[in-house]
């Protein structure tokens, strides 16, 4: 589907993007479509903050041949940030997931038989690179580095050469974008939480904008919490979503072991801005129907995934934060 090349539509950052303080005539740019099939989906709950917003926003403005790469912990939302931004841009987006068996086919293409003739099937990168759209790929350093070859010229604004469709050059279309995620700066994981993950090419990663996407600042998810809770269900409920936010911090603290006593054990489990909205929407759920709807809700949304010892720290952890309204009774229902 064909769209235009050129944003001349005005989305003002403080109804597009929810910035209260920004000027009303400080705007940036969209596309005039909105019936792109591949455009995302606004979620109007989506919360944005300023430094990444501001990052993210002057990439798409002036790439000047580079390519956004946003690393952090999973669950951070390294990829909510450009997909909501590009829904609210109408910005087509195309996105794969990284693996250390990872096809590069996936990538570039293949040669496929259709309807009784060979046709080449571009893959997602190429797609996006011929029509214009965000490319972005999820989890980079996941990949053995001898498969991202590919990457390379891309990285660096330079056509890419199709050797498996006889050489065609595919040159990239004045929009598009690549954005690469991942759970390390590139160097490898230094932390020893995520098995799998690869140092990336330094010459890949020289044409990088880095961007360290962490978990929202307490105040964030507070608001976060307090649309989802009002918007779908009409009940204030700020002390809980107080307990919601410090249980989730906590839970964070001990994952990365950030401000840890040495004896203090590390969990293996963290409650992410995901879990914790999908936490919180389930206590709804459940608050009427069963004695302790945090406890009933947390055994689902984040407790069932869990290592047994992970699972008992933060039933421990959340039952000393809750206090008085944590009930340990068996359910019988």
């Amino acid at each position: 589907m064909s769209m235009t090349t050129t944003r001349t539509v005005d989305v003002p950052l403080r109804t597009g993007f929810g910035f209260q303080q920004a000027p009303l005539e400080l705007t940036t740019k969209a596309f005039p479509e909105a019936d792109h099939p591949l455009i995302p989906k606004i979620d109007d709950r989506y919360v944005f903050t300023k430094h990444a917003f501001r990052r993210l926003t002057n990439f798409l403005d002036a790439p000047r041949s580079d390519f956004f790469y946003s690393w952090g912990h999973f669950g951070t939302g390294k990829t909510s940030l450009p997909m909501q931004i590009a829904a609210r841009l109408n910005w087509p987006v195309l996105s794969l997931d990284g693996s250390r068996d990872f096809n590069p086919d996936l990538l570039i293409g293949r040669p496929d038989l259709q309807k009784g003739a060979m046709e080449f099937l571009y893959g997602s990168l190429v797609e996006s690179m011929i029509n214009g759209y965000i490319f972005i790929f999820n989890e980079v350093d996941s990949c053995p580095p001898g498969l991202l070859t590919a990457l390379h010229d891309v990285a660096e604004g330079r056509p890419l050469v199709l050797h498996s469709n006889g050489g065609e050059v595919v040159r990239p279309h004045k929009n598009f974008r690549m954005i690469c995620t991942g759970n390390s700066n590139g160097l490898g994981d230094t932390t020893g939480l995520y098995r799998g993950v690869q140092p990336l090419n330094r010459a890949f990663l020289d044409r990088a904008r880095m961007n360290e996407t962490k978990y929202p600042a307490p105040l964030v998810e507070t608001k976060i919490l307090e649309q989802i809770i009002l918007d779908e269900y009409g009940q204030p409920e700020p002390e809980t979503i107080r307990q919601f936010v410090e249980i989730a911090n906590r839970t964070r603290e001990r994952f990365t072991g950030d401000g840890l006593a040495e004896t203090d054990e590390r969990l293996t489990t963290v409650i992410s801005t995901r879990g914790l909205v999908q936490w919180a929407e389930l206590m709804m759920d459940y608050r009427e129907v069963t004695k302790n709807p945090i406890r009933y809700a947390l055994e689902e949304a984040i407790l069932g995934a869990a290592e047994p010892e992970d699972a008992l720290a933060i039933t421990e952890l959340a039952r000393s934060i809750v206090g008085q309204n944590w009930v340990d009774d068996p359910e019988d229902d």
